[in-house]
């Protein structure tokens, strides 16, 4: 029985000194703090400022109207109903008149044949003596002629698109159009039509180009679709002696 008891005794002094190394071990290299799960690394906001931001491309066209129309006075070339071999190559003559008209005046809806064939006589006169011959003319000569005898501005403009003609007339610009007449199906004509042509475009719609066509007398506000005109358009060629189809230009006219 002693013998038992002096092995607790034993074994509880063991312990102690256990317990008491523990803790002297424990002073001397103390087990590092670790953070609780709720804690939390909460840095100052940083201010946010908006992204810069690129405003969406507008196109210059956006805003133009969807239908345009100038109020370009009409006249036929040949305003008496004499449509001799003069008055059947006057197409440019009578379009410039035209272009003359809507800027300089008379504003007449229709202009009165004796004041067109006035100036019919004046310009092909000064064409003659100009440039020594007056039935066809082209692009560039009708540019000199309607600078020389108008108080207005023309230029020839090529590589053109129909959004071109629109931006002019949108800038209260005429557009003097040269094409094969043969080509562009106006049944007024007398068959088989003119091989070279000119005519005043003075507004469109979203599906047509309208002009005033001096080829007729039923030309006021005449229609054409855009290809039409573009497939027949071309500059006159003397050499030649027809429509060059390959030389796609306009004539842009204005007064300043």
């Amino acid at each position: 029985m002693a013998s038992k008891g002096k092995k607790i005794a034993a074994f509880v002094i063991v312990g102690v000194i256990a317990l008491g190394s523990l803790y002297a071990i424990r002073q001397k290299y103390p087990e590092p703090k670790v953070p609780s799960d709720n804690y939390h690394y909460n840095p100052k906001p940083i201010p946010s400022s908006p992204l810069p931001t690129t405003p969406a491309p507008t196109s210059p066209n956006a805003s133009l109207p969807a239908i345009k129309l100038l109020a370009v006075p009409f006249t036929p070339q040949a305003p008496t109903g004499n449509w001799d071999t003069l008055h059947n190559e006057d197409c440019e003559e009578a379009s410039a008149i035209m272009a003359n008209a809507y800027f300089n005046g008379p504003q007449d809806a229709k202009l009165s044949a004796t004041l067109v064939e006035e100036q019919l006589t004046k310009l092909t006169d000064w064409e003659q003596a100009t440039f020594g011959y007056n039935l066809d003319i082209t692009s560039e000569e009708t540019v000199k002629m309607i600078e020389a005898n108008f108080n207005l501005r023309a230029k020839m403009v090529t590589s053109y698109t129909q959004q071109d003609i629109k931006n002019e007339l949108n800038q209260n610009h005429l557009v003097l159009i040269p094409v094969n007449g043969q080509m562009i199906g106006n049944p007024n004509y007398k068959a088989p039509g003119p091989k070279y042509h000119v005519l005043v475009i003075r507004g469109y719609t979203p599906a047509s180009i309208i002009t005033n066509d001096p080829g007729t007398r039923n030309g006021q506000n005449y229609s054409y679709s855009y290809q039409t005109l573009y497939d027949a358009n071309g500059n006159w060629s003397h050499q030649d002696q027809k429509v060059d189809l390959n030389q796609k230009n306009i004539i842009v006219v204005w007064k300043e």
